[in-house]
């Protein structure tokens, strides 16, 4: 029996009400105002980061694939050599030079590489977006053509069949995701290496090449990188060979003055 001058207990199901008060377990709830304000907050913020995040993601990923065929070229070599000898100690213009001495320890498929100036070329751009029209390796008239080969990670090596730069030294483009997934840009996917005499396996920039003198040999400081010669450089508006070394330069990892 209740109590006189106590209020009766609120039904489970129904609201408590009296005559002072509203209805006790009344919610307020977001206007259509505010939750249109809260997602378009949202949106801003979506809209700011996630470029970023896709961007670093893309940069440890280039880092990581450049320094896995980096090692992966290391090794090769030194297997080429217990086979074969000095693999850099010979005329490095000789005629199928890279099927004697690394394709079969890169594991390749190689197949010809249509010459830059074909309608149907693979088409490579400079760091700064333009299309690459003037390296040698990619332009068949200059070197006897050019060959591909894949590697099973998915990489593309590029070099002429015939070296006629320098006997010392021969060049390759490494095209860490493969010419049939762009941007195949250089200083984003795409990088110059050469393999020398002198200097072994090392990215474009890093030692005196037939074309440029660096400052210091293997150490020629990352504002030379940058600045390059013959538009080599790593810069926005460079052709954008000497990223590899810059990247290295910066102990293997691409800075926040990078020209992405």
């Amino acid at each position: 029996k209740l109590l006189s001058g106590f209020p009766a207990p609120c039904n489970f199901y129904k609201n408590c009400y009296n005559s002072d008060m509203k209805y006790h377990n009344k919610k307020s709830a977001f206007t259509l105002a505010e939750v249109l304000i809260t997602l378009g907050i949202i949106g801003v913020v979506a809209a700011i980061t996630i470029p970023m995040l896709i961007t670093r993601y893309q940069k440890v990923q280039t880092v990581t694939r450049l320094k896995g065929i980096y090692s992966q070229f290391t090794q090769a070599i030194r297997l080429s050599e217990d086979d074969n000898g000095d693999v850099s100690g010979g005329d490095l213009t000789e005629a199928n030079w890279f099927d004697r001495y690394l394709a079969s320890y890169l594991k390749v498929s190689k197949s010809k590489y249509k010459s830059v100036g074909d309608k149907d070329s693979f088409v490579y751009k400079q760091i700064s977006g333009k299309r690459e029209t003037g390296l040698a390796i990619i332009n068949n008239a200059s070197f006897g053509g050019s060959s591909m080969y894949q590697i099973l990670n998915g990489a593309t090596v590029i070099t002429s069949n015939k070296w006629g730069s320098s006997e010392t030294n021969r060049a390759m483009i490494i095209d860490i995701n493969g010419v049939y997934t762009k941007p195949n840009q250089f200083g984003k996917d795409t990088f110059m290496f050469v393999l020398s005499n002198d200097f072994g396996f090392f990215p474009m920039g890093m030692h005196s090449s037939s074309e440029c003198t660096v400052p210091v040999e293997g150490n020629p400081g990352r504002d030379y990188l940058k600045k390059g010669c013959y538009g080599y450089g790593c810069n926005k508006s460079g052709r954008g060979m000497w990223c590899a070394a810059l990247i290295i330069t910066d102990a293997w990892t691409i800075s926040n003055d990078y020209p992405w």
